[in-house]
Order: C-alpha cells, then structure tokens, then sequence
C-alpha cells in the first residue's frame, strides 16, 4: 500500500512538474506581449504628450501588469541616480536585475538597444525605435505562442510519463 502511495505521488509531482513547464512558457508569452503593450504606450506618451520620462516610468510600472511592471518601477527607482549615470545604463542595469521577465538574449538585445534610444533623441526618433522594437517584440511574442502550443502537451506527457517510468522502476 505505501509503496502504492509513493508511486502515485512520484507520478503527480512529475506531471506537476510538466504542467509548470507549460506554465513558464504561458507566461513567458504574456510577458512579452505586456512589454510590447507597454511599448505602444510609451510611444504615445512621448510622442504625442511629450511626458518626461522619470513621470512616464513611474506610470509604467503602476499600467503594466507584472513583471513587467516590476522592470518599469526598476528603472524609476534607478533614475534617482540620472545625473550621474546614462539613462541606457540605468536600464541595463534594471534589464539585468529583472530575471522573472524570462527574456532570452536576443529579447535583453533588442531592449538593450531600446535603451540607448530613450531619453537621448528627440520625440520621433524616440518613437520610431520604439516602433522597431515593438514589432520584434510582438513577433517574439508570436513565436512564444507557436512554441507554447506546440509543446504545452508534449511537457505535460513527459512529466507523466517520467513519473510512471520512475514509479514502475521503484514498484
């Protein structure tokens, strides 16, 4: 009987283990479509209201859903320190400090380059790379999508079936 139990609990933890896998990538797409949201927003305010940007951070953080919103409040956090460091290193460094985004590395290039553009160049070229930033992120979120659907069940039958494999190796 226990070792009836204990299989069953191997099983259930390894499927649970599958079905935070598929929760990972859920969210790593939702993430990205949050950034992409928050981007839009961005180009709005500093295009068409001129919003400085510690006032538009601070805005960011408290519209865009978390973590994303995590990483706005970041950088407004950081730009106590403007004067003394870029504001593309401000958020770097922000970028850095927010692992839960989940980015993969050419995710963290293409807002690394984003950051050069904030606050240095005037409202439209601000905007336009906000634009191209945008669109790579939408297609990342696309392609998050694709891989989530693509491998949601294949997770979840691997963690089952791992549970069973382990639990028929100890029965």
């Amino acid at each position: 009987m226990i070792r009836f139990l204990g299989a069953i609990l191997i099983t259930a933890g390894a499927g649970a283990w599958g079905v935070l896998s598929v929760l990972r990538l859920r969210r790593r797409a939702a993430v990205l479509h949050a950034l992409a949201g928050a981007l839009e927003l961005m180009k709005s305010e500093i295009y068409d209201r001129l919003t400085p940007m510690p006032e538009l951070m601070r805005m960011l953080s408290d519209d865009t859903p978390a973590p994303a919103g995590l990483f706005f409040g970041r950088v407004h956090e950081k730009m106590q320190s403007l004067g003394r460091r870029p504001f593309s290193a401000l958020w770097n460094a922000a970028l850095e400090e927010s692992p839960e985004l989940m980015l993969r590395q050419e995710e963290r290039g293409v807002l690394r380059e984003l950051g050069l553009f904030l606050g240095r160049y005037d409202a439209g070229e601000q905007k336009s790379a906000l634009t191209r930033v945008q669109r790579r992120l939408e297609e990342y979120a696309r392609r998050a999508d694709l891989e989530w659907d693509a491998k949601a069940r294949v997770h979840v039958f691997l963690g089952v079936a791992a549970g069973v494999f382990v639990s028929v190796l100890l029965l």
